[in-house]
């Protein structure tokens, strides 16, 4: 079974290219862009796509606050979503470790929410959960602008 030949705009490659070079496998950044290996590999070696070429952060230089608004909720979500990548893919060992990664975040998650909401009930609990999510959509917008309409 052979797969549709496939065009993708200039800012597709040049998303892959910065995905790539930033750290992502080959493999991933085809899954993720929707692209042929081969032409990935291809494109790459034409226009000296290196990790080897990119200028290195000084040793404990690197700032870690673009993580800063993620919760441990995103995280747990972002490693559920690594494990089902990982089975897709055949990974059993890989998909192993990132639902222990999930779990381990999901249950630091609940713990935390225990701590966090202890003693109030759970119409107030419920409550203060809408409110924090309004925040967070009201800043998403302030800063990225309004969502696109379906």
């Amino acid at each position: 079974m052979t797969d549709v030949y496939r065009i993708r705009a200039a800012q597709t490659w040049a998303q892959a290219r910065a995905d790539y070079l930033s750290g992502l496998s080959a493999e991933a950044v085809c899954r993720r862009h929707d692209l042929g290996l081969s032409a990935f590999r291809r494109r790459a070696r034409k226009y000296g796509w290196r990790r080897s070429d990119q200028v290195e952060p000084p040793p404990g230089k690197i700032d870690l606050g673009l993580y800063s608004d993620l919760d441990m909720d995103d995280l747990a979500r972002t490693a559920r979503l690594r494990f089902a990548e990982a089975v897709e893919s055949g990974r059993a060992t890989d998909a192993r470790r990132w639902r222990r990664l999930a779990d381990d975040l999901a249950r630091e998650a609940r713990d935390f929410d225990a701590d966090f909401f202890k003693g109030m009930s759970r119409e107030a609990i419920d409550a203060c959960r809408v409110t924090i999510r309004r925040e967070i959509a009201e800043e998403d917008e302030a800063l990225l602008g309004p969502p696109p309409e379906d």
